[in-house]
């Protein structure tokens, strides 16, 4: 009777786990249709909806054969989401799918909420290998991990990255248990690195786990090593080559958008999406700038607590290939020029294991509460970025019933989408269509280099009714002036007086613009701010919130930014 309980009460905890994994991976994923939120999404979403192959053989073209002419990522996650939607439409007329762009941007955050999902699923099992028990609020805190949530929602590679670099850490750590032999190890590592090159090729640095996992056992001589890790890459070139076939088939455009995204992650080639970038010191940055965001408190246990924890147990083999595998990813990204949130994806899930495995550590009671209370309140609240309209609908309806018929408007250029955008699930669609705004999306990127652009921002300035201000794309990034009081804990050090000096030096009438505009001396109030900041509300009552908007500016930009509205001030 008892064992009947027990399995009774397991089967329950299972359910409620995985119910509430579904929950936060699956809850919410079309957000923002029929929009492109996304940049890096919508040209996967892109790329996918133009796959087509004409198999007959006087028509076949190998060249443009299911070519997705986009090669910033491979074309696994392409073909994945093909063959989900051709078996979802029944199995017919395969090469010649009609995909529309919200089908492909729905399988393709399906996918990356599955990948998520697993990934989940992995982070305990390594926790129960090296702990050798398990524990309910390690499934709480991979399940409410920000970074988790936000990815599965994102239908790009982060998910599928992740993935596959916790899946080869799991291989490893099951060789070393000697629950698996070379041979399996060295087929399954193989095809879970190709699977990897086949998703991005930057994913090469993935190769160093199974080859330090090889070096670290015991059981073979040197030169039975070496030729092991021969086999490997000879086996993961093959499932690369099967997966992401493009990349060999169309070489020179493979070869030029790999020169190209290299050229921009280093710095050696400047966009305007970059420009957060510019003085921002190694290793400071992501700690202050993504580390609290994506994982919070549990994120600086398992920075500042991983040496320690690996010296306490310096002869666990385990413990010492998770240190390398923290290390050899975070290390080159920490001083790379580019250090987006996605760049770090891969090591958040070792960062959360090591930090659960500090926290193992701490034997009082009310630390040990504190740092899981604090991380599933944040994790909460990301949720709530996905339940509820994004914050571009809700302006824009705000706008179409507040701001007259043929405003003068200036905004900005180079957002996603620009605003005011139509809700289809709203009525009365009629009646917002004859608002004929007349909207200037102005270039002020080149505000101080282009002259024309300088005498035309007059001109549009005396013209406009309202200002608006749809992310912090360009004031955070080309200024250090603010709409309002910043959180200057975030800035210390990553952004310093030298940046600003140097920011006004370089961009004199844009930060004298936002100056300006901020302060009230152009001329227009703000009247209405947008934010769907992370935060838990009880029958309309906001008790929690996280104003995350000066985190590394992916983080917000795509699917929660600010948006400012500001109006011509008649009483001046």
């Amino acid at each position: 009777m008892q064992k009947i309980k027990r399995k009774i009460l397991v089967l329950i905890f299972y359910f409620l786990i995985f119910g509430l994994l579904f929950y936060t991976r699956f809850f919410g994923l079309d957000w923002g249709l029929p929009y492109p939120m996304h940049p890096d999404e919508r040209n996967m979403a892109v790329a996918l909806s133009q796959l087509a192959c004409k198999f007959k053989p006087h028509q076949f073209d190998l060249e443009n054969c299911f070519n997705p002419h986009f090669f910033a990522y491979g074309q696994l996650p392409l073909y994945l989401s093909y063959f989900l939607i051709w078996v979802f439409k029944g199995f017919s007329y395969f090469g010649e799918i009609n995909i529309l762009f919200e089908e492909a941007t729905i399988v393709l955050r399906f996918i990356s909420a599955l990948a998520s999902l697993f990934s989940a699923v992995i982070v305990v099992e390594i926790l129960k290998i090296i702990t050798k028990k398990e524990k309910f609020f390690w499934w709480l805190m991979v399940i409410f991990s920000p970074f988790f949530i936000q990815f599965s929602h994102f239908g790009t590679t982060e998910s599928l990255l992740t993935f596959f670099y916790l899946l080869l850490i799991f291989l490893s750590l099951l060789l070393f248990e000697k629950k698996m032999t070379f041979k399996k190890f060295i087929f399954l590592s193989s095809l879970v690195f190709g699977l990897s090159l086949a998703t991005k090729v930057s994913s090469l640095i993935y190769s160093f786990l199974p080859i330090f996992a090889i070096f670290l056992t015991e059981e073979k001589s040197f030169y039975q090593k070496f030729f092991l890790i021969i086999y490997f890459f000879a086996s993961s070139l093959i499932f690369f080559l099967i997966f992401s076939p493009h990349n060999f088939i169309s070489w020179k455009d493979f070869l030029s958008s790999l020169n190209y995204e290299s050229a921009v992650a280093l710095g050696k080639t400047l966009v305007f999406y970059t420009k957060q970038f510019d003085y921002s010191l190694p290793i400071i940055f992501p700690l202050l700038k993504v580390i609290p965001f994506a994982l919070g408190v549990i994120g600086f246990l398992g920075i500042f607590g991983f040496f320690p924890v690996i010296l306490k147990n310096k002869k666990d083999k385990r413990l010492i290939f998770l240190g390398f595998s923290f290390l050899i990813y975070s290390l080159p990204n920490a001083f790379i020029f580019t250090k987006w949130t996605r760049f770090l994806a891969p090591i958040f899930p070792v960062i959360l294991i090591f930090g659960i495995l500090v926290l193992e550590e701490i034997k009082i009671f009310l630390i040990r509460f504190l740092v899981i209370f604090l991380s599933l309140i944040l994790g909460f609240s990301y949720l709530s970025i996905y339940q509820k309209p994004d914050v571009r609908f809700s302006s824009s309806e705000w706008i179409f019933k507040n701001i007259p018929k043929n405003s003068y408007i200036l905004s900005e250029t180079a957002n996603v989408i620009d605003i005011p955008i139509l809700n289809p699930k709203i009525k009365n669609l009629n009646q917002e269509l004859n608002k004929n705004y007349q909207i200037i999306s102005f270039n002020f990127y080149d505000l101080d280099k282009n002259k024309d652009l300088q005498k035309e921002l007059i001109y549009h300035l005396n013209q406009a009714d309202y200002i608006f201000v749809p992310s912090r794309r360009i004031f955070a990034n080309y200024t250090c002036f603010w709409p309002e009081k910043k959180n200057y804990f975030f800035d210390y050090l990553s952004y310093d007086k030298y940046r600003c000096e140097s920011l006004k030096k370089e961009f004199p009438l844009l930060n004298q613009y936002y100056n300006n505009l901020f302060s009230g001396r152009l001329g227009f109030k703000k009247i209405a701010k947008f934010s769907s900041y992370p935060k838990i509300s009880f029958f309309g009552k906001t008790l929690f919130e996280f104003l995350d908007e000066e985190a590394e500016e992916t983080w917000t930009v795509f699917d929660h930014p600010v948006i400012r509205i500001y109006k011509r001030d008649t009483l001046r």
